[in-house]
C-alpha cells in the first residue's frame, strides 16, 4: 500500500508525496524482510520520470536500490 501511495505520488508528480511514502514502505521492508515490499518500490523507481531530477526523489532511488529483494 506505501509503495503504491509513493506511485500515486509519482503520477501526480509530487516528490513530496512519492518520498514520505516511499521511505515508509522502505523502513517495511527493512523491518520485514519482505522481497515483495523491496520488488514494489524496484518497480516504483521506473515511475520517477521527470522526478528523477529532485535531491529527495534521487536519494530515495538510491536507497531502494539497497534493498535485497530475495
Amino acid at each position: 500500500m506505501l509503495a503504491d501511495l509513493a506511485a500515486i505520488g509519482a503520477k501526480r508528480r509530487d516528490p513530496e508525496q512519492v518520498v514520505l511514502y516511499g521511505r515508509e514502505a522502505i523502513q517495511l521492508a527493512q523491518a520485514s524482510a519482505s522481497g515483495y515490499v523491496a520488488r514494489r518500490l524496484q518497480a516504483l523507481c521506473s515511475e520517477f520520470g521527470p522526478l528523477a531530477g529532485d535531491r529527495r526523489v534521487a536519494e530515495l532511488g538510491a536507497e531502494i536500490a539497497t534493498l535485497s529483494t530475495q
